[in-house]
């Protein structure tokens, strides 16, 4: 069973749902969590012509503070939808696939949610139905726990009898660090996802990478978008290969 597992953040970028499309099974870390500030509430769009900034959600701050990601609660006081959902539109009503991609968005940004996490889940959802990505949706709180960390992505992995884990390249250091991994059953396979370019209507003749999916599924569409993404990763690390690049690394920023 191939599995991987994320924090549902706003708007991913394309490596994200790289992980999505290697996963039998994908979970959804929803009770892990909220950072004030992070991908969790906010991701990287055009603003402007050859300009990207951060496209954030509010929250209601003084109940999200240290609260988990499907406690933490949009604050609908401002009109952010309707300011966000102009943005978009200012921006990529000119990109080729617009008309096919912007009813699916105006839907989901203008429908209220219980939570931060239910909102980002509901997106990531949609761009997975587009683009024909066809895991099992799992959520973390399905199998509460009070374990941290690399114990708790293995009990995660456990619970649904993984034998394959993808995960991001950035999780190797705290997993050496807690000393649980690598198990014997269970093979870990590290992301090295390097963005493909194509052309952008933010930006005509200078690509701009690790932005949101969402600016792909403009100028792509979902098929190309979904073939980008699926070429993402030339090679999936092994521990063995993840342990090595990573001490290079390490030599590098120590010279």
């Amino acid at each position: 069973m191939n599995v991987a597992m994320m924090q549902p953040t706003f708007l991913p970028w394309q490596g994200f749902f790289e992980l999505i499309s290697k996963a039998d099974i994908f979970i959804f870390l929803d009770d892990f969590q909220f950072s004030v500030q992070s991908y969790h509430q906010r991701n990287r769009l055009f603003v402007n012509r050859g300009e990207v900034a951060w496209y954030t959600v509010p929250v209601q701050k003084a109940t999200s503070f240290k609260a988990p990601l499907n406690q933490t609660s949009v604050n609908e006081a401002t009109p952010w939808r309707l300011k966000m959902w102009k943005c978009i539109q200012q921006n990529y009503s000119k990109a080729i696939y617009y008309s096919e991609i912007a009813p699916c968005i105006e839907e989901w940004i203008m429908a209220p949610e219980q939570s931060l996490a239910s909102l980002n889940m509901t997106f990531i959802r949609m761009c997975c139905r587009l683009m024909a990505f066809m895991p099992e949706f799992c959520l973390s709180s399905q199998c509460p726990s009070s374990s941290q960390r690399s114990k708790r992505v293995l009990e995660l992995l456990r619970y649904s009898q993984a034998n394959h884990y993808y995960c991001a390249r950035g999780a190797f250091v705290y997993m050496r660090d807690d000393g649980i991994f690598p198990i014997t059953d269970i093979e870990v396979l590290f992301q090295d996802f390097k963005p493909k370019p194509y052309e952008q209507v933010g930006s005509p003749g200078r690509f701009v990478p690790f932005l949101s999916v969402l600016d792909a599924l403009m100028n792509l569409g979902p098929t190309g978008t979904a073939g980008i993404i699926r070429d993402g990763t030339h090679k999936w690390l092994s521990w063995a290969e993840a342990q090595t690049d990573n001490l290079l690394q390490e030599q590098v920023v120590r010279v």
